[in-house]
């Protein structure tokens, strides 16, 4: 590939890094989905074909088209049983959960995720309060390098990092992650989501290795 596709490419990964980082860490608000309603063009936009990708967009797309107001509550709720409780979650978001024996957050997952921010600057606002390796800031880490990629004159080693830290982490959790997201969702909103996630951590590692 050459500098201008790279570049293009880059853009659209770094809106959808964004875009799961906003959708997975914050719970959604009335103002958020009217605009995301009244945007479905942009999804004309994501960068990621695979057939995961592809079968979520068609799920998300689908739902927004049918949303309003009235289907808020359910929404939130779907997001509140899924990611934040109170009681058993039944998606929790962060690395650590899938990876040490006793299922606990901040384990040797997170210090490595953390290591690996570090090493690019980055620190995360709710340090040592929210997970490192929750899986929206491993997303907002990987929006963030690929706008590096992006505005590089030599993109290589950032490249390097995106594929090895995808191989690394999110990829050695998000099928485990994604099925429990699409066991227990009670709206196409995050069935879409899961879909979509799932699909595009592989997806990008094909990309730049072409």
């Amino acid at each position: 590939m050459n500098k201008v596709v790279d570049s293009e490419i880059y853009l659209e990964m770094m809106a959808a890094f964004s875009f799961f980082n906003k959708v997975l860490l914050d719970a959604p608000d009335k103002e958020y989905m009217q605009s995301v309603k009244g945007n479905l063009e942009l999804f004309e936009e994501w960068p990621f074909s695979d057939d995961d990708s592809v079968k979520g967009l068609k799920i998300l797309i689908e739902y927004m088209k049918k949303y309003d107001d009235e289907a808020f509550p359910a929404l939130l709720d779907n997001f509140n049983k899924l990611f934040i409780g109170p009681g058993h979650l039944f998606a929790p978001p962060w690395e650590s959960v899938y990876k040490e024996q006793d299922k606990t957050i901040f384990g040797a997952a997170t210090l490595e995720v953390r290591k690996r921010y570090k090493k690019f600057g980055i620190e995360i606002n709710n340090l040592n309060k929210e997970p490192d390796d929750h899986i929206a800031y491993e997303c907002a880490y990987l929006n963030y390098l690929c706008a590096g990629a992006a505005s590089a004159e030599d993109s290589e080693d950032i490249k390097a990092e995106i594929i090895d830290f995808i191989k690394e982490h999110p990829m050695t959790w998000v099928d485990e992650f994604t099925d429990l997201m699409l066991a227990n969702s009670l709206t196409d909103f995050y069935k879409g989501i899961a879909y979509m996630l799932r699909g595009s951590f592989k997806e990008t590692v094909r990309l730049l290795q072409k």
